[in-house]
Order: C-alpha cells, then sequence, then structure tokens
C-alpha cells in the first residue's frame, strides 16, 4: 500500500482474546484495538481508498451543543409539537399552560394545596400558592371562613377547653 512503511513491523499486544495482530494493517486496528501510527495510517488509508470508489459515506461529525442534559427544546420539537399537531390543539397550548390549568381545576375543585403541590413536585408550599391567583372566589371565600368564625365567636358556639 502506498504511504504505509515496508517491512516487518512487529506484531500487536494481545488483544482480550490473546491473538496478535501485525502492525500496519486494519486487523491491527479493528480487532487489536491498537492505535499506533501504523495502525492509524493503514486505517486511514483503507477508508480513504472506499471513500473515493463511492463505497463508503461516513456521516458527518455530529455538534453536541449540550453540557450532556438533554437540550431544552428536544421534548418540544420531538415529542409535543407531533402529538399536539395529530391532536389538533391550538400552538398557543403548550405544556406549562396545561400543567397551569390542571393546577387550577384541582384547587378550584376543592383540593388540598398540599395535595396539588405534591403531584406537581413542588418543593415549597409558596410555588404551589402562586395558583390560586387563577380563582375568582379565592379572596370570597377566605372572607366567608373569616365571617364565619367570627360569628362563632359571638354566638358563644367556639368553648373554651377546660
Amino acid at each position: 500500500m502506498p504511504g504505509l512503511p515496508e517491512g516487518d513491523l512487529g506484531r500487536t499486544e494481545p488483544n482480550e482474546r490473546g491473538r496478535r495482530y501485525a502492525h500496519g494493517t486494519t486487523t491491527a486496528y479493528t480487532s487489536g484495538k491498537c492505535r499506533c501510527e501504523h495502525c492509524r495510517t493503514a486505517f486511514a488509508h483503507y477508508r480513504a481508498t472506499r471513500r473515493a470508489l463511492s463505497k463508503d459515506r461516513p456521516r458527518r461529525r455530529r455538534r453536541v451543543e449540550t453540557d450532556g442534559h438533554i437540550p431544552g427544546d428536544w421534548f418540544r420539537a420531538n415529542i409535543w409539537n407531533p402529538a399536539r399537531e395529530a391532536a389538533g390543539i391550538p400552538r398557543e397550548i403548550t405544556p406549562r399552560s396545561l400543567r397551569h390549568a390542571h393546577a387550577s381545576w384541582l384547587l378550584a375543585g376543592g383540593a388540598d394545596l398540599q395535595i396539588v403541590k405534591e403531584r406537581l413536585g413542588h418543593a415549597s408550599i409558596n410555588t404551589t400558592q402562586r395558583y390560586l391567583h387563577t380563582l375568582p372566589d379565592t379572596d370570597d371565600l377566605a372572607l366567608q371562613a373569616l365571617s364565619s368564625i367570627r360569628n362563632r365567636a359571638k354566638t358563644g358556639a367556639v368553648r373554651t377547653a377546660q
């Protein structure tokens, strides 16, 4: 092969099966896992020859634009948008708006704030309390509760512990 050194280059270190291969060959590179200059050159020459004959079309280098986590738009692009389009859901409906509606409906239906907090995975109850602003009668309910307690105290319905 042109570009490769002539003569005996020796043999590779034994691989996991104990086999050894001649340096400067594609077998030494692939099966022997040898990465010396001679074996790399042999493999590069083999690949270049195949590409020149249009027998091998290597993939483009993959660009990684993440720190190891799933990119922020992956779910939206690969899962949400195809599902939304298949279901005929308008584009302005987002997973966040569905989550917000779910929490608001639970609270409007009388669900306990602690249950909603656990269901949404919030660490703090203060985060869950943000959903209370969506309930139109929240203030009215709070005032009714306060007045009912005040009225009980006036009528003597509340007994002191003896």
